[in-house]
């Protein structure tokens, strides 16, 4: 996937690497590791997928930051929302991207 080489949570760096295969467990595409501030995808993954992989990475970093525990679920579906509300609703992005201005996502509508 061509994404991001780094991503910064609560202000903390983590780096992000592709690897494969991912041996933790079967079925897992990513894993954040907390005390390196890495965050590894499994390198056979389309973008679609890659991204949203990301996300729930991030979202478990988030979780171990505020909460002190990771809740594997609430990562998955919380993942899930954020990487479909951008995909299909490409001019919040915009918003970020461009400044947000009046009129800006009228003219999406």
């Amino acid at each position: 996937m061509q994404g991001p080489d780094e991503l910064i949570i609560f202000g903390r760096t983590y780096r992000i690497e592709e690897i494969s295969p991912i041996h933790a467990a079967e079925g897992v595409l990513g894993l954040a590791a907390f005390r390196e501030g890495v965050i590894y995808l499994d390198a056979s993954l389309d973008a679609p997928l890659a991204l949203s992989t990301l996300w729930h990475e991030a979202i478990h970093i988030a979780q171990q930051e505020l909460l002190g525990t990771m809740d594997e679920a609430q990562a998955r579906w919380i993942a899930l929302f954020v990487h479909c509300l951008l995909f299909q609703n490409p001019e919040i992005l915009r918003c970020y991207l461009e400044g947000f201005s009046p009129g800006l996502l009228d003219e999406s509508l």
